[in-house]
């Protein structure tokens, strides 16, 4: 992985299950992980490995969705042999709603029961 983020970084996430009762257009990604048309944000984390957010594979958004995925993952993943995940480092946390590359069908439905 490219720019792995720091300790300080993830320790700003909420804790897995603090945002359920947001709405998940209120969401906020604090995180963004991009390998090529692939995308990962992460809205909260188990403080270990565990991450909740929303994907996005290949650019393909009928197949994106909300659910879980692993830090060590991500830091396993190398395509070719070059590509890797990367951190971006100029992310700004935002709303999901905020998020272009997220559809507005996505974002519209509402996660907190």
């Amino acid at each position: 992985m490219i720019n792995v983020p720091t300790m300080e970084q993830l320790n700003k996430l909420p804790r897995l299950y603090e945002t359920e009762n947001i709405c998940s257009e209120e969401k906020i990604a604090h995180l963004h992980f991009t390998a090529d048309r692939c995308h990962w944000w992460a809205i909260e984390w188990d403080g270990q490995d565990t991450f909740f957010g929303y994907v996005l594979l290949n650019g393909w958004s009928h197949d994106s969705e909300f659910g879980y995925f692993n830090l060590s993952e991500l830091l396993d993943i190398k395509v070719g042999g070059w590509l890797e995940v990367l951190n971006n480092p100029f992310w700004i946390p935002k709303p999901v709603k905020d998020i272009a590359l997220i559809p507005k069908t996505f974002r519209s439905k509402d996660l907190s029961v």
